[in-house]
């Protein structure tokens, strides 16, 4: 990528992105041969659009480089074909020319199997690597989803039939990816030796029908929670009310998905039955105060702004940054505050937190 100076402009507050393009100081982004493939103000922006065929070009050259394919696909078991004595090598570099190379060995998640694959950046291979990792585990754990099925109750089946799962059994199957999320969680750093990894395995494996029992009876509790209050919006009608209503329904969509039990993790999920039980509560408290209601939504949706200006998205993307995780749960708690303080938010909250929490 090469840095190139446009013509200078003064006085320094200026608006850029209202200078017309020759004004501007921007980036190119040539090849080895000097051919220009893009070119923008925004580098970051430049980064992400050729992020994939960077990846490709830095997997051609090492692997030139090493006269052997350093890729593969097709994994399902960790064993000496990920490298050296069954370790992913955490970097691997190659001198071109004056430049060295580095690219950033991964486990990628391809559905039925991983792949082992360059990244260009060290964020890029622990975002891949961890779902590399769990998919690995997935596949080397037996499957409890049997055993699990037939030992529910009648009552529970009831309640994960009109989950938004798919089926019961991908609601088990991401119960299953949030307990290896949780072992993962608990460990220093993701496991790159095939020691490392069996550890992780065996911690999964232990103990893993009775586990996924006790997620399966939480996630149950915040099904009968999300009926309640979507029982509770729907039979409110007045059009005055139109839109507290509607956002509490969108409140209701973001906390129960397909995926949610992965999405919200095992510490976090138990909380999800109180923020449904917040929902049920505000529409229930609607009629008594409407200007109150609209004043909380006010705050809340300043909180909410902050959040999505750092980046953030509701529901949370499965890679999402540690801080935006912590914040997510902030807005649901600021909620509470909000619309239910009966029901009791977990710590002092309020806009000046979240915008704290932002900025640390």
């Amino acid at each position: 990528i090469r840095r190139q100076t446009f013509t200078p402009v003064e006085p320094d507050d200026f608006d850029l992105e209202r200078l017309p393009a020759h004004l501007r100081m921007g980036y190119a982004v040539v090849d080895d041969r000097g051919r220009r493939l893009a070119r923008g103000t925004d580098l970051a922006s430049l980064q992400e659009k050729l992020k994939t065929r960077t990846r490709d070009s830095v997997a051609r050259v090492a692997t030139a480089a090493a006269r052997a394919p350093i890729e593969r696909g097709g994994v399902t078991v960790w064993d000496d074909t990920l490298g050296e004595a069954g370790t992913v090598p955490r970097q691997v570099e190659v001198r071109r020319a004056d430049t060295t190379i580095r690219g950033y060995p991964a486990l990628v998640d391809e559905g039925a199997a991983v792949a082992l694959r360059l990244q260009v950046s060290v964020d890029d291979q622990l975002r891949a690597h961890r779902a590399g990792v769990r998919r690995l585990v997935q596949l080397a754990v037996p499957s409890p989803l049997s055993y699990v099925q037939e030992h529910l109750t009648h009552a529970e089946k009831l309640s994960l039939a009109a989950s938004p799962y798919r089926s019961t059994a991908a609601l088990i199957d991401d119960a299953l990816r949030a307990v290896i999320d949780a072992e993962l969680d608990a460990r220093a750093e993701l496991p790159w030796t095939r020691a490392d990894f069996e550890a992780v395995r065996d911690a999964v494996n232990r103990g893993l029908p009775d586990r996924l029992f006790r997620i399966v009876a939480t996630a149950a509790s915040v099904l009968a929670a999300a009926r309640e209050a979507d029982v509770a919006i729907s039979r409110t009608s007045s059009l005055a009310l139109m839109a507290p209503l509607a956002d509490c329904r969108t409140q209701l969509a973001q906390l129960v998905f397909d995926g949610f039990i992965g999405r919200t993790g095992l510490e976090r999920l138990p909380r999800l039955v109180v923020y449904l039980r917040g929902i049920a509560h505000r529409v229930e408290k609607l009629a008594e105060n409407p200007g109150r209601d609209r004043a909380g939504q006010t705050e809340f949706e300043t909180a909410l702004r902050l959040f999505e200006q750092a980046g953030g998205s509701l529901p949370l993307a499965a890679d999402a940054r540690a801080d935006l995780v912590r914040v997510r749960w902030m807005l649901e708690e600021l909620r509470l505050s909000l619309f239910a303080q009966p029901l009791g938010p977990q710590g002092p909250i309020s806009v000046q937190r979240v915008r704290k929490a932002l900025a640390d």
